[in-house]
């Protein structure tokens, strides 16, 4: 957000100058923000977060690797899915053969 604003508010002060210049120019090269570039996640660095537990005030601490995070996040996504089909059939709905 800041990084457009930034961008934003440079290409403002670069089309002031040019409408005020007798010659249209282009604006420099080093008039507009450089790019932000965000250094590689490595899949093995150690990650901790807060969980919450169902009954519990106090958060636990759960620490695991940028992958293992990802595959609980995909185990997690294929079970609630499963859950969700599984209920379209079940035998609260429909008889049960």
């Amino acid at each position: 957000m800041r990084v457009l604003l930034l961008a934003l508010a440079a290409t403002a002060a670069a089309g002031s100058v040019v409408a005020q210049s007798p010659a249209p120019t282009a604006p420099a090269p080093s008039a507009l923000p450089a790019p932000v570039t965000k250094p590689g996640k490595d899949p093995n660095d150690r990650v901790c977060k807060s969980l919450t537990t169902t009954g519990s005030r106090v958060p636990a601490r759960q620490c695991m690797t940028r992958r293992e995070w990802q595959a609980r996040a995909e185990a997690d996504r294929a079970m609630t899915e499963e859950a969700q089909r599984r209920g379209l059939t079940s035998c609260g709905t429909n008889p049960c053969q």
